[in-house]
């Protein structure tokens, strides 16, 4: 089934992800409009059958009274979180279960008990066993929810008899959403200082730059940086992992830009920890926001330095763009 057991992977990759906001933080995140870019989930009769028990540790039980169809992706909220609302493009951390809505067989999913939580960005369509971007949008982090897939939408209509799948069996997902991330910068706007590039954001928030002069005489000579986007969320404290998107720009004629995690589709994360990062890219986020968005010049002292790095040459200034997404391990 070759969907499911896609998801199955994520589920065994080591993840240097995201923690629970912190409660002072809770209140903040139900204030944060995130857009929604999947459609809101929906629910549906089709669930009436379903009862769950949630333990305190451990997986929950789940219980069908008759078998579970459906023709369209149908959402249960069992536990309502408070944290920060999925509404798409977002990294999201999370324990699952999944199980045959036919026979209630559990076919895959982690342990719930904090060792293997998996970590993924869930996009509109993109490469998991079904629309899972429309059946949590519009969920919180913190929340328990039921997500039920029929045949086609799961795996394709397929039977996989050594995974106990019929061809018209409908999927079950419980999923108990630990962390969820910013899609971008959301926060207030904030006024741009004299001296730095202008930032421009399309529709999705990918940053582009419009500079008066782009000469290395113009750069400046120290490490400066301008919030432009207040978050609300916690602050990045050095040492701790933080996941953000970024784009780097050289500032030079060519307008280089020489690397973004916008144009690899998924945020990165980073520890800031003094020797694994350059120095500028730690001075641009510590004591920073999560939902901020900072305009970061590096000096080359503060960059790679007189030596460079692959595309950057030597004694490079170098401009980072970067959106505060979520923060912790």
């Amino acid at each position: 089934m070759r969907k499911i057991s896609a998801l199955a992977a994520v589920a065994v990759i080591t993840v240097s992800a995201l923690s629970g906001c912190a409660s002072n933080t809770q209140a903040a995140a139900n204030t944060v409009n995130v857009p929604l870019t999947c459609d809101h989930f929906v629910t549906s009769s089709s669930l009436d059958g379903l009862s769950v028990s949630i333990p305190t540790t451990g997986k929950p039980k789940v219980s069908i009274k008759n078998s579970l169809d459906t023709n369209v992706v149908a959402t249960k909220v069992l536990k309502e979180g408070n944290g920060l609302t999925f509404g798409g493009n977002q990294q999201v951390k999370f324990d699952y279960v999944a199980v045959n809505a036919t026979t209630g067989k559990e076919l895959q999913g982690s342990s719930w008990n904090g060792t293997d939580a998996a970590s993924q960005m869930i996009s509109k369509g993109v490469g998991t066993a079904g629309d899972f971007c429309h059946g949590l949008a519009g969920t919180r982090e913190g929340s328990v929810v039921a997500v039920l897939l029929n045949a086609k939408e799961s795996h394709n209509s397929q039977a996989n008899a050594a995974a106990g799948i019929g061809k018209d069996d409908s999927i079950l997902f419980i999923f108990h959403l630990l962390s969820v991330a910013y899609p971008r910068a959301l926060g207030d706007a904030m006024p741009a200082q004299d001296g730095f590039p202008q930032v421009v954001t399309n529709a999705t928030g990918v940053p582009g730059l419009v500079m008066q002069n782009w000469d290395k005489s113009a750069a400046p000579a120290e490490f400066t940086k301008e919030v432009l986007v207040q978050g609300h969320g916690a602050l990045v404290k050095e040492n701790e992992y933080v996941t953000v998107h970024y784009s780097g720009y050289i500032w030079d004629t060519s307008k280089s830009m020489f690397d973004s995690s916008w144009t690899k589709g998924t945020p990165a994360t980073f520890q800031l920890k003094q020797g694994t990062l350059i120095p500028g890219f730690i001075d641009a986020l510590k004591d920073e926001r999560v939902g901020s968005q900072i305009v970061a010049i590096l000096p080359p002292k503060s960059g790679y330095g007189a030596t460079g790095a692959g595309s950057i040459p030597a004694n490079s200034t170098l401009i980072f763009v970067i959106d505060i997404l979520s923060k912790g391990k």
